[in-house]
């Protein structure tokens, strides 16, 4: 127990400081995926040790079965990793009028190869942030709607995502007052003005954008001139 809960407790400190840096544990579902990894690698090995373990097995039979629940142990565990890997968000794309993040098991590693060159490694350490270019051609753009219909939204094709450097000025005017925000969830004014505070900003000066991602919708706070994010809400943005 005490080896499963070390290992455990590592592999947490890894995941939600490297893969899902806070808030997109709660975005991208990670949180729920870890729970039932810990759950199968704490779990698994003391209640099989307690299983086999006897006072009158021979030595070598204890260290056989020891074993064997060991590399079980260690399989779930990789499988585990390997799951919570391919939910890692690795981009937060503008597209169009909103903020979409996108997980690494979104993405077609066929698709990833048409993106420009300097965005075809998926990111692990954290959602990079991007924009999409709507589609010109009259093919693509069927194209893109009847994949949008099946779920496979614009800001999941890499062959169109763009440096978010270039449309800051066009996300800056996509973005709301965040006075519109605080009529609507006056709640949300004690975390706004949390937000205004640390990034030495007013709320008056803020904006704020739908973030969509797989689970939940929330908003991102954006301040200018650069438009860069400066917080998250667990509010919907969508009215």
């Amino acid at each position: 127990m005490g080896i499963s809960v070390l290992v455990a407790g590592m592999a947490y400190l890894f995941v939600f400081t490297v893969w899902y840096p806070s808030p997109f544990a709660a975005l991208a579902g990670g949180a729920r995926l870890f729970l039932l990894l810990v759950l199968v690698d704490v779990v698994m090995g003391p209640v099989l040790t307690a299983v086999v373990a006897s006072a009158g097995k021979l030595r070598r039979e204890l260290v056989r079965d020891l074993s064997i629940i060991v590399v079980l142990q260690l399989a779930a565990f990789a499988y585990g990793i390997f799951s919570v890997a391919l939910a890692r968000p690795v981009a937060l794309v503008f597209e169009v009028d909103l903020l979409r993040l996108v997980s690494a098991a979104d993405i077609d590693p066929e698709e990833l190869k048409k993106a420009p060159v300097e965005l075809r490694n998926l990111s692990w350490s954290g959602p990079r942030l991007l924009a999409v270019v709507k589609p010109t051609d009259p093919t693509e753009q069927y194209q893109a709607i009847q994949l949008g219909l099946a779920g496979i939204q614009l800001a999941m094709l890499p062959k169109y995502w763009r440096n978010y450097d270039e449309y800051v000025d066009s996300v800056w005017r996509q973005a709301r007052p965040v006075q519109a925000l605080l009529s609507k969830y006056p709640e949300s004014a004690k975390s706004m003005e949390n937000i205004a505070t640390l990034t030495g900003q007013t709320t008056q000066t803020l904006r704020f954008m739908p973030l969509l991602a797989r689970q939940v919708s929330w908003v991102a706070v954006i301040a200018g001139p650069d438009a860069h994010i400066v917080g998250y809400l667990p509010f919907d943005g969508f009215f």
